[in-house]
């Protein structure tokens, strides 16, 4: 999961100047992860479709990597969202 959130961060850079950034924290009994890119940011049409297995905006992707992590997110009891809005690029929590 990280692995795929790390990668596609980077991908969203676009070979360019920018950062990626991982949190973790404690929140009650869970803990909470975030890869932040500052990329070009999704789409809000993209955005809704984002975990739809085969949704993709890249011309090579196979739209399976964030199905396949909300997945695995959901299987250990966990949830994922996204989020845009603060700024450039993308945050996965």
């Amino acid at each position: 999961v990280l692995l795929h959130l790390l990668s596609n961060a980077a991908q969203a850079l676009d070979g360019g100047a920018g950062r990626v950034t991982v949190r973790a924290w404690r929140d009650g009994e869970q803990v909470r992860l975030a890869v932040r890119d500052t990329g070009r940011g999704i789409e809000p049409a993209a955005r809704a479709r984002l975990f739809e297995p085969l949704f993709t905006t890249r011309a090579n992707g196979s739209g399976l990597g964030l199905s396949l992590v909300k997945d695995i997110v959901t299987r250990h009891g966990g949830t994922i969202e996204v989020r845009n809005d603060a700024g450039p690029g993308a945050e996965f929590v």
